[in-house]
């Protein structure tokens, strides 16, 4: 590994290090309800300011990489995150040439890190400092198309790996119920994406062949003229019908806006399912045998 990348990835990881871990959704037993994760969630990003970059660059690029990863349609911000979003760590070094490069790396609660490729900018330091807006955007529309790219790559890996991982429990989507618009298809989508991404179960068609099913209650109510109260209620059933725990979701929206497609509120909902169902296998697994 060269002295450039070394410091780079030592950089990443002091600003990963000094940055808030997110917590994990916590059971019903503890009298807690859950907030939905919105408007970022599963798959969002926080973009931390640049490191390594003097003055305001620092906070101008994160808020351009942000944006174009919006543009992108990946939920991200340089300003908010949420429980479930994942820390996007950039920083500024440079080469043997004096040359700019912008390194990142993803910090994601419950897996290691994912250490992106480097994106040569082309500049000196001094030039990068003095660029115009448009200039800046080009390069962060250039980051984001990388970043994305990156993680929709290892995520793909991941999930392939996952699937074929004979120790994984089994898992049955009983159907999800109760969602206006195409709540319940998106949200058993994107929970069973998850589920294989953190290496949690392997989804299965047949329930008399799963170790566990679970299943996905959505209820709404009134919550103001505006507004409504959607409420997500998780619960873990053992082949016999026992129900093993439960988590709740819960977060107040604008009215109407579920009626359609859920989008990344169902991935926001689905990461907080599938933290929930990590922590209930985990309790399960330490629990002494009767």
């Amino acid at each position: 590994m060269s002295w450039v990348r070394a410091l780079q990835l030592g950089l990443l990881l002091l600003v990963a290090a000094c940055q808030p871990l997110p917590q994990p959704f916590l059971p019903d037993e503890k009298g807690l309800p859950i907030a939905l994760t919105m408007p970022t969630g599963e798959h969002s990003l926080y973009v931390l300011p640049v490191a390594n970059a003097e003055g305001e660059l620092a906070q101008s690029l994160a808020a351009g990489l942000a944006a174009a990863l919006v543009e992108r349609d990946w939920p991200a911000s340089a300003l908010a995150r949420s429980s479930a979003s994942s820390d996007l760590v950039t920083a500024l070094a440079e080469d043997e040439q004096g040359r700019v490069i912008w390194v990142w790396q993803l910090s994601r609660f419950g897996g290691p890190p994912l250490n992106g490729s480097d994106l040569p900018l082309g500049l000196d330091a001094e030039t990068l400092a003095a660029a115009p807006d448009a200039t800046r955007q080009a390069l962060a529309r250039a980051m984001a198309q990388r970043v994305a790219n990156e993680i929709e790559q290892a995520d793909a890996s991941q999930r392939a790996e996952a699937a074929l991982d004979p120790s994984l429990p089994k898992l049955f989507l009983r159907p999800f119920q109760g969602a206006p618009g195409d709540g319940n298809t998106a949200l058993a989508r994107a929970f069973g994406d998850q589920i294989i991404g953190l290496g949690l179960a392997r989804p299965v068609r047949d329930a008399a062949q799963a170790d566990y099913q679970v299943e996905c209650v959505v209820a709404l109510s009134d919550a103001g003229p505006r507004a409504q109260q959607v409420a997500l209620a998780w619960s873990l059933y053992a082949p016999s019908g026992e129900r093993l725990g439960s988590i709740s979701q819960a977060n107040r929206v604008p009215r109407g806006s579920l009626d359609g497609a859920w989008g990344s509120i169902a991935q926001a909902a689905a990461q907080g399912g599938a933290e929930g169902l990590r922590d209930m296998l985990a309790r399960l697994k330490a629990a002494p045998k009767q």
